[in-house]
């Protein structure tokens, strides 16, 4: 449920301000939902809150939670609609931006993205966050100078902000030292409170490719629950496998990277390498 991180602060605010006391049950139905994880329920109880009182000032809260929602739940056209909605009277617009920003990578509506992280800069132009994202999106478009050019406006900006370290990693996974990308990852997992799968599985890619499979194969093992949809994770399994002789098990890894989306003809190369 990683979208819904600080939902529930935002629930908070909602259901101290808001007025009117059906109001407040359907939010704070809403809020025991997604303790629940009964995310469908959550997100009835949100459009019941709107429907009874479409003017209340506090819609604009819940329009960013629905977006949230929706999108987790896979219904991005609404995930869409939702989060443009709730941009206009928000208390934190750069926080609506930055979700639809996000959604709209995950559409591959790259240019959209690009101008709601163009934004957020403008309107808040010490970001970190905004330029290391819009960084990632110049590099799908090859423009690595650009990339380059927002990377170091995040380390003239914050050299310990966790931003920065993700795009000094990238710059050196670019460049295949992969020794230094380890070392960042590595800064990263010991020293940030909330730590993320995605750490692991970069440093892991970081310890295949610099032949410490030992290492990468206690990463994977810890994120193994957490990244199961994620083709690369089967990739650096595979490849791991691969380097342990067993080419049936690897095989099986390379063949559900491609079930789940994973490049075809790099996934092919794989296979090949286990006949």
């Amino acid at each position: 449920m990683k979208y819904l991180t600080g939902l529930f602060a935002v629930f908070f605010y909602v259901s101290l301000s808001a007025q009117g006391n059906a109001y407040f049950e359907w939010v704070d139905k809403s809020a025991k939902h997604i303790e629940n994880n009964q995310l469908d329920s959550a997100m009835y109880a949100l459009q019941s809150a709107m429907k009874l009182d479409p003017a209340n000032e506090n819609n604009a809260v819940l329009l960013l939670n629905l977006g949230i929602l929706q999108r987790q739940l896979r219904l991005t056209d609404d995930a869409y609609i939702s989060l443009t909605a709730a941009i206009a009277n928000n208390p934190d617009p750069i926080l609506v931006l930055h979700n639809r920003a996000s959604l709209l990578c995950d559409l591959n509506r790259f240019n959209e993205a690009m101008e709601d992280y163009n934004s957020i800069i403008r309107k808040q132009p010490s970001n970190v966050e905004a330029y290391y994202r819009r960084g990632l999106l110049f590099l799908e478009q090859n423009d690595r100078k650009s990339a380059e050019a927002d990377f170091k406006t995040c380390e003239s900006i914050d050299p310990n902000n966790l931003f920065t370290k993700l795009s000094k990693a990238l710059i050196f996974k670019l460049d295949d030292n992969w020794t230094e990308a380890e070392k960042v990852y590595t800064d990263i997992i010991n020293t940030e409170t909330r730590i993320n799968s995605v750490y692991y599985l970069n440093r892991a890619e970081c310890y295949v490719n610099t032949d410490r499979f030992s290492k990468a194969a206690a990463d994977l093992h810890t994120i193994e629950n957490s990244e199961k949809e994620n083709p690369y994770f089967y990739i650096l399994r595979g490849r791991l496998r691969l380097d342990q002789f067993d080419k049936f098990a690897a095989k099986a890894d390379f063949e559900k990277a491609k079930q789940l989306g994973y490049d075809t003809e790099l996934a092919n190369k794989w296979l090949e390498r286990t006949k």
